[in-house]
């Protein structure tokens, strides 16, 4: 039986009182009347609440923290949280109220690339600046959007690469969601093993509900290839991960996963995933006192018996702070202002390394990790320093072409 910490079981049952009662919205006023309106949209319940929790606390965090040291231009933050309970409707319901009767100034929000593209129309339309924070297939090209998270040529690259030369990988087994992340991330895979001189010899992909990984095992075994691929997405982790090992596939192929991480780690046992290897821009194994002064402030304010955070709380939170550099530095609100501001390259020193915007895409240039699970940790094995989203600048020049609202495509 998987392990449940205090605070897990504390989540899981807060979670689903809120998907039995309506979508929760938490308004905390400003203490001034000039404050300064910021949006969170996040799935704190429903089938994405693993991710979506995380990064709501750290927008939370992060606010705490900018109005305690003063606010932004001497104004406090009036945040408004909506539990979209990963429910599209529920995205484009509070999206609109958020720019209507709310006037948010900036939004953080979207965990699925699908509550994304709900929502980015929305605050298209209304101007509003909007930043996802969430590691994603790349390709989005948006004058209004920034992305402070990972592409395929940050997260799946650089890690693909070591895990191959390491492992004299010539055939790769890959598994996908089934939408448009798991699409579009195994044509980079393609792409990138190719490079490496592997081929994918196999792609499947698999509806969010499905659990039952039998037969998909059973073709891995028949296959015998050098590498397994994992991208699948919340419940698929569980099923597939508990599987593998029963099989007695542990440590027979390699195995490597675009998506897994602390959120699914927290639910299975060490056992269950010894070896696995994941990349993000954070984990929170980093060892640098920038990290180390973070997880204070987290469990200051969360509890000391907190759940393992990953990529996703980090992200958010270096986000906001990126905006509040931007304010600071054009000394306005005005979204075209702030959009200039922002492709001067605005850089924050997060506890993860250094996030920096690129001009061109709107994405961010950061620093990755590979991590491989050792006893049940996350153990750093690989540095990557200042990566830049090549997949998205590939296709996007915003310097260039200002006025677009797209996605590409590989």
């Amino acid at each position: 039986m998987t392990q449940f910490s205090r605070r897990s079981l504390l989540r899981m049952t807060g979670a689903a009182a809120t998907v039995l009662a309506a979508p929760a919205v938490l308004t905390r006023r400003a203490w001034a009347s000039d404050a300064i309106e910021v949006g969170s949209l996040h799935d704190s319940s429903g089938s994405h609440s693993i991710y979506g929790k995380e990064m709501n606390d750290a927008i939370q965090l992060a606010v705490e923290e900018i109005n305690a040291g003063g606010g932004v231009m001497g104004r406090q933050l009036n945040l408004t949280t909506f539990d979209t309970g990963s429910n599209m409707q529920n995205y484009a319901q509070f999206a609109q109220r958020l720019v209507t009767s709310q006037n948010a100034d900036v939004v953080f929000g979207g965990v699925s690339s699908a509550s994304r593209e709900v929502i980015r129309p929305i605050f298209n339309r209304y101007k509003t600046l909007y930043f996802y924070d969430t590691f994603y297939e790349g390709g989005v090209c948006d004058k209004n959007t920034f992305v402070m998270a990972e592409t395929p040529a940050q997260m799946i690259g650089p890690a693909l690469e070591k895990v191959v030369k390491e492992n004299n990988v010539k055939t790769i087994y890959s598994m996908w969601a089934d939408y448009n992340y798991g699409h579009i991330c195994s044509t980079w895979l393609e792409k990138f093993a190719q490079e490496l001189g592997a081929t994918v010899v196999a792609k499947e992909f698999f509806p969010l509900d499905v659990t039952d990984f039998s037969a998909t095992i059973t073709k891995i075994q028949n296959e015998s290839p050098d590498l397994v691929v994992s991208g699948l997405v919340g419940g698929n982790h569980i099923g597939f991960y508990r599987q593998w090992p029963a099989a007695g596939m542990l440590g027979q192929i390699p195995l490597h996963c675009n998506v897994f991480g602390p959120w699914e780690k927290n639910l299975l046992q060490a056992e269950e995933i010894e070896g696995l290897t994941a990349s993000y821009h954070y984990f929170q194994g980093i060892d640098t006192p920038a990290n180390e002064a973070f997880l204070k402030k987290w469990a200051a304010k969360f509890g000391e018996d907190h759940d393992e955070i990953g990529t996703l709380a980090v992200c958010s939170y270096n986000a906001i702070n990126i905006w509040k550099k931007a304010v600071e530095q054009a000394e306005t609100l005005d979204r075209d202002a702030l959009v200039e501001a922002l492709e001067t390259g605005i850089s924050f020193d997060g506890p993860g390394g250094t996030m920096q915007v690129d001009p061109q895409t709107h994405h961010a240039i950061m620093s990755t990790v590979v991590a491989e699970v050792r006893d049940g940790k996350f153990e750093i094995i690989q540095r990557n320093e200042d990566v830049k989203p090549l997949d998205t600048s590939a296709v996007c020049d915003l310097i260039a072409n200002p006025n677009q609202s797209t996605q590409y495509q590989p």
